[in-house]
């Protein structure tokens, strides 16, 4: 019997370092606020606000990119990452998709960062 108590503290130790390292975004800055953006998103539903709070911009219609009207989608970093451009302006942005919750509702959007221009 008093073997129990040290069987139980390695599983226990066991099993507190087994945990899945938080998602990240391929050659972005682990600094970037997409980061922890991506890694809330892989959570489950967000709001607006917490795109807002990263300074992320969640106004540009992510049907509008997935159907290439006004937008050119042109590398996707990892699941649910792209960068885009937005045709009218020559702006580069990174995208993450997400969904958002609105009532019974679940609207597919994307929060987005306007890159520097690379050239």
């Amino acid at each position: 019997m008093k073997r129990f108590p040290h069987v139980f503290l390695t599983f226990f130790f066991f099993l507190s370092g087994c945990t899945v390292p938080a998602p990240e975004i391929p050659n972005i800055p682990k600094d970037h606020p997409a980061q922890k953006f991506y890694q809330s998103a892989q959570q489950g539903m967000l709001s607006d606000k917490v795109c807002l709070d990263g300074h992320g911009n969640p106004a540009i219609p992510m049907g509008k990119i997935q159907t290439g009207q006004g937008y050119t989608k042109q590398e996707e970093l990892t699941a649910g990452v792209f960068r885009f451009r937005e045709n009218a302006t020559g702006k580069i942005y990174l995208g993450v998709s997400f969904m958002q919750y609105n009532a019974f509702l679940q609207v597919p959007k994307v929060c987005a960062w306007e890159e520097n221009h690379k050239g």
